[in-house]
């Protein structure tokens, strides 16, 4: 009977592991890449690409890919976890090594905190990475979006482009008026004609309505004259609520610069929960991967019984399902302020540890 050292036992169930995440890593990232090259043909197939449609969106949907990845990390070490300790149950090595002398705690513990170390180095390595390829695809879809519309906030302002009639229109706000993007302060909108400026609109406060922008306190600054009305209309056709997702799109923030993107936005009159949910996320994310290969024991030496491989998929894709509704519930709440915004991302997670320990414990007695 082959005898375990802690030592050479912990390597062995780190080279497992490795390898069942490897697997189960490759098998989502093709998934992931498929599903996101589809829907870059469907979204570019009537824009105006020429040369390489093909191998643009591909390439465009690889840009995207590690950031989709990144957000479902959980799942792929939920599905590894469970298939890691399916493979003991299978080999009967679960009960080589209590003979030995390990609980199954330790068989537990091992690869969950090999998978809280594995999420530190996500967010303080990835992140950064993921946050930049998001904020180069947006910029590429902004591009080809209806009216080449363009979003930028910075320390002068938001900024808002819009081609529309075949002239161009650069909109200059100072802030949201209390996170409302339909109501907008201290507007300058500057129009141009062939590259030629021709008149600039400000107003004090903008109110939006069915693509109506409605502005009070008007001064027309023009190459022929100035003029100050008392209200005047301008049309737009942009898209507020994609120029919002644009906004708050808190996939481009790494979690290095995230407080001060946060401190400009909310200079801007917009609070930022999203920042904050995603800021908490990136925060939690070892926990919830530590919390994932503690929950896949639930599924495997919990029951100590073998399935059939279908069965245990099952289980990981129920298990997922019942993360992500989780999940979702408690941002909800957190959002509607029934419960707090910072609480509503750790809840989860400590649900899951405490169902997943208290089932591993009662398991053990």
């Amino acid at each position: 009977m082959k005898k375990y050292t802690p030592k050479t036992l912990i390597k062995y169930l780190i080279k497992e592991f490795s390898f069942l995440l490897l697997v189960f890593f490759v098998i989502f990232s093709s998934l992931i890449i498929l599903s996101t090259y589809i829907e870059e043909i469907i979204f570019f197939r009537e824009k105006e690409i020429t040369n390489n449609f093909f191998f643009k969106t591909f390439v465009l949907s690889l840009i995207k890919s590690p950031t989709l990845i990144l957000n479902l990390s959980p799942f792929i070490f939920l599905f590894s976890g469970i298939f890691f300790f399916v493979k003991f149950l299978k080999n009967n090595e679960v009960t080589t090594m209590s003979i030995s002398g390990f609980s199954k705690n330790f068989i537990t513990l091992v690869p969950s905190l090999y998978a809280f170390i594995i999420g530190i180095v996500l967010i303080a390595i990835l992140t950064p990475i993921t946050s930049e390829l998001s904020k180069y695809y947006e910029s590429v879809k902004q591009r080809y979006s209806n009216n080449d519309n363009l979003l930028i906030v910075s320390e002068t302002g938001i900024w808002i482009k819009e081609i529309k009639d075949k002239k161009k229109y650069i909109i200059r706000t100072d802030r949201i008026n209390n996170g409302d993007f339909l109501n907008l302060k201290n507007i300058s909108i500057y129009v141009y004609e062939n590259n030629q400026f021709i008149e600039r609109i400000m107003g004090k406060d903008v109110q939006i309505s069915e693509g109506n922008w409605k502005i009070n306190n008007v001064e027309i600054v023009s190459r022929e004259k100035n003029k100050n009305l008392d209200k005047f209309v301008h049309k737009s056709q942009i898209n507020l609520d994609n120029l919002k997702e644009v906004f708050i799109n808190s996939d481009t923030f790494s979690i290095w610069n995230m407080q001060s993107e946060l401190k400009q936005i909310r200079a801007r009159g917009y609070y930022g929960q999203e920042i904050i949910i995603k800021f908490n996320k990136y925060l939690s994310l070892p926990f919830l991967l530590f919390s994932m290969v503690f929950l896949s024991t639930v599924f495997t030496l919990n029951i100590n019984y073998t399935f059939n491989n279908f069965i245990y998929a099952f289980f990981g894709i129920l298990a997922g399902i019942m993360v992500y509704f989780l999940g979702d519930l408690s941002i909800a709440l957190g959002k509607s302020g029934k419960i707090p915004m910072i609480l509503s991302v750790w809840m989860p997670i400590l649900l899951i540890m405490t169902f997943s320990t208290y089932s591993l414990l009662k398991n053990n007695e």
